[in-house]
Formats: structure tokens, sequence, C-alpha cells
């Protein structure tokens, strides 16, 4: 009885594979440093320039990659027979490839909550930068005016808007708006 799901290969059929998905970082790799070295003139719509950091990085991801499949290939006997479950499949890269819809869709689920705190982050940066302009800006030079409603406006400057926004009883909210 086997424990889990554990696909065999033949030593030679591993290192096949292996093989291919090598050449394929291979390829990814050259056409990082190929997109590295586009000038302005090579930019189109479709093909935007990218940054130069994030060709570097990517022809290095892949490089090292392939180094990694090959060290795995190197010690493969191809006389033996092999065992493998997901996550030797999945470190071996030796399942079929994702459509890009669906790689994109996964990446999506797990970077959700990091982009959400990204968001929220730079908002909450937004917010106190504001604030502390408002609070330590000259305001004593203007007065403060009421608008209809009886909303006060803190600050009355070129730059922002303060009002108190009327919830109807719930927790006090103070709108800040960029002219």
């Amino acid at each position: 009885m086997i424990d889990g799901l554990k696909l065999t290969f033949s030593g030679a059929e591993l290192r096949t594979l292996l093989d291919v998905r090598i050449q394929e970082h291979v390829q990814r790799a050259d056409w990082w440093r190929r997109e590295e070295t586009r000038t302005e003139e090579d930019a189109t719509e479709d093909a935007p320039l990218l940054p130069s950091h994030m060709c570097e990085n990517e022809a290095q991801r892949h490089t090292w990659r392939s180094s990694v499949l090959a060290f795995i290939r190197d010690h493969v006997e191809a006389d033996e027979t092999y065992r493998l479950d997901a996550a030797a499949l999945e470190f071996g890269e030796l399942l079929p490839a994702m459509p890009g819809w669906l790689a994109q869709d996964e990446y999506e689920k797990q970077t959700a909550v990091g982009f959400g705190l990204e968001r929220l982050t730079k908002t909450v940066d937004r917010l106190a930068t504001t604030t502390s302009e408002l609070l330590h800006g000259d305001v004593s030079a203007q007065p403060a005016k009421t608008v209809s409603g009886g909303d006060e406006i803190i600050e009355d400057r070129d730059e922002f808007v303060t009002t108190r926004v009327d919830t109807g009883g719930g927790p006090e909210v103070i709108a800040i708006q960029r002219k």
C-alpha cells in the first residue's frame, strides 16, 4: 500500500523531463537579457520597455532555476525508479504548466492581502501627511467658516478643505479633500 499520491518515473524519463524544464528556463533567461538591452526605439504599445532591474532579476531567477534543475538532473540515476509526491513534482516543475489566466488568478489570490495592505498603508500615510500639514500649517491667519447644514470648515486654504461629515448618529468623520 502506498501512503498518499505518488507518481512513478524511470530515472531516464525524469532526466528527460528535467532537461525540458532546464531548456525553458535557459530560453526565458535569454529573453529577459534581450529585453534588458532594448532601447526607446524598440518600444511599442504592445511591447513597452520594462525596467532594467526587473529584467536583470528575472534573468538571474531563470538562470538560477535552470542551475537547480540541472543539479537535480545530474543526481538522478537513469537506471533507477523514482516515486515522487506532489511537493517533489512541484519543486522539480514536472507538472504541466498552468494556463496563463489560471496562473494569474492564483497569483492574485496569493497576493490580494498584500496588495490590500499596501493600498491601505498608502492611504493612511497620505491621511497622516495631510493631517500633519493641516495641524502644523498657518491656519490662524484665516478664520473658520460655517457652511449650510452646520458643517464647520476647519481650514480653507489653497490646498485642502477639511469638513466634519454628519453620519446620522454614527462615528465622527472628518473629510479631507484636495482642492
